[in-house]
């Protein structure tokens, strides 16, 4: 089968997994570094679902969401650090009865918080959809990476739970589904994504607004920023490979947020017979952000792997330091490698 089909189903449950939030009294709820809408919206709608069964629980993430995708925690529920954890956020974190982890199952991508997880007591349980994580760090772990989001995952669980969905929980998690798969148009959508989209808005949610909201209400100053970084693209390989790098000065120069480029990415595989895309972000002086895109049938995840980075066989990312020169070589060296191997199965 290829990596652009998608035949996947739900698998079970595990049972103590959902004995474990069933038993929660206060329960700590974390994903991964620079939250996307996938995390925000199963974060606070697995939120949500603790307080049904009776729980006080607190919802703490590492960085701000965009701006755009804010609306989806409608009570405010989630804490955003500003640095590392305060004391008093330490405190509570540590007098939790249990971790729950939505969106990653890789330690590293908790930031600040993983030492906090590590020193606490309480058991810790995962709920996500990637390729690569730690199993042995968690009591309990359901992780389907052939799911098109954790959010459809999250709506199994309050629905085995007996939850009732909320219409503020079912936009959220439809705001999960629908980012995640880039409004139904990935390869990891397939119909059951579209299954899921059906029985959300069946309960209420309209698409339409969460489409104005999310993907065409950006600010002119973002929009010149895009124009810039096209502007500079570049297209070896006879234009299978298509990549492009947003600099500091770049950035600074249309006074963009990090936390508002999401999508940028997307936006650079627009070209005819392009095979692999990657956009080079600088984030700080020698570091950069890597987002990797396959427009074919090969393994963007192979890509990021190798530069201990993590995500799906069509969309995935890394982190990595050194000069502008050097990393634009070291990705392209390993993009020409991902091309002579062939597609992937």
């Amino acid at each position: 089968m290829t990596i652009g089909t998608s035949l996947w189903h739900p698998g079970e449950i595990p049972a103590a997994l959902l004995e474990a939030l069933k038993g929660a009294k206060r329960p700590l709820i974390l994903t991964h570094i620079y939250p996307d809408g996938d995390a925000l919206g199963s974060a606070v709608s697995i939120h949500r679902v603790l307080e049904d069964l009776g729980a006080t629980p607190q919802t703490i993430l590492t960085h701000p969401v965009p701006e755009k995708l804010s609306f989806i925690d409608h009570d405010k529920v989630v804490e955003v650090l500003d640095g590392e954890p305060t004391p008093q956020q330490i405190e509570r974190a540590q007098n939790c009865d249990l971790v729950v982890v939505v969106d990653t199952s890789e330690p590293d991508r908790l930031g600040h918080m993983r030492k906090v997880v590590e020193s606490c007591d309480a058991p810790r349980i995962c709920i996500d959809h990637h390729l690569d994580g730690s199993v042995d760090f968690f009591d309990q772990i359901w992780c389907e990476p052939g799911s098109p989001s954790t959010g459809n995952l999250v709506l199994e669980v309050s629905q085995s739970l007996g939850c009732e969905l909320s219409q503020n929980s079912a936009e959220s998690l439809f705001v999960a589904i629908a980012t995640d798969t880039g409004w139904f148009r990935y390869s990891n959508s397939g119909s059951v994504a579209y299954r899921y989209a059906a029985t959300l808005v069946e309960s209420g949610v309209d698409p339409e607004p969460i489409f104005q909201r999310i993907f065409q209400s950006f600010s002119l100053q973002r929009t010149q920023l895009l124009g810039d970084l096209l502007a500079s693209i570049q297209a070896p390989e006879e234009n299978r490979i298509i990549y492009s790098v947003l600099t500091e000065p770049m950035r600074r120069k249309r006074g963009v947020d990090l936390e508002d480029l999401d999508g940028f990415v997307d936006s650079l595989g627009q070209i005819a017979g392009c095979e692999i895309v990657f956009l080079v972000v600088e984030v700080g002086p020698g570091r950069y952000k890597v987002s990797l895109r396959s427009r074919g049938e090969f393994s963007v995840h192979r890509i990021a792997a190798h530069f201990d980075g993590g995500g799906h066989a069509k969309a995935a990312g890394c982190r990595l330091e050194g000069s502008e020169e050097q990393v634009i070589e070291n990705l392209l060296g390993q993009c020409r490698l991902t091309l002579d191997a062939g597609p992937a199965e």
